[in-house]
């Protein structure tokens, strides 16, 4: 109750000073860049850029990344033999799936396809 208290004395007048003090400081938009009134026209995605096969490729490479320590982890709850780094093949499960998650969505804004 405390920590929620203490959040919610702190967070509401931050919020109300923040509100007001963006609505005070308007400003002209300037662009960094030349820009127009008339949008350009996307080209069609080839067909490996669509939602499935990305989703594919999403699941598939994190997979692969650790399917040999996968075996040693099913041989070691089977009884075969002793396996101590579960941890290790979760930063790398974890580290893989968020370059595969960073590059995946790199892709898709590249292409303009938002």
């Amino acid at each position: 109750v405390v920590i929620v208290l203490i959040w919610t004395l702190v967070t509401s007048p931050l919020l109300v000073l923040g509100g007001i003090a963006g609505k005070n400081s308007k400003a002209e938009f300037q662009a960094s860049c030349r820009t127009t009134k008339y949008p350009r026209e996307i080209p069609p995605l080839p067909w490996y850029r669509s939602a499935i096969p990305q989703m594919a490729m999403a699941g598939f490479f994190p997979f692969s990344a650790i399917y040999i320590e996968l075996y040693y982890i099913f041989a070691s709850v089977w009884g075969h033999r002793i396996y101590t780094i579960y941890s290790i093949v979760f930063i790398i499960l974890i580290t893989f799936t968020a370059f595969i998650t960073v590059a995946l969505t790199y892709f898709q804004l590249a292409a303009e396809d938002h």
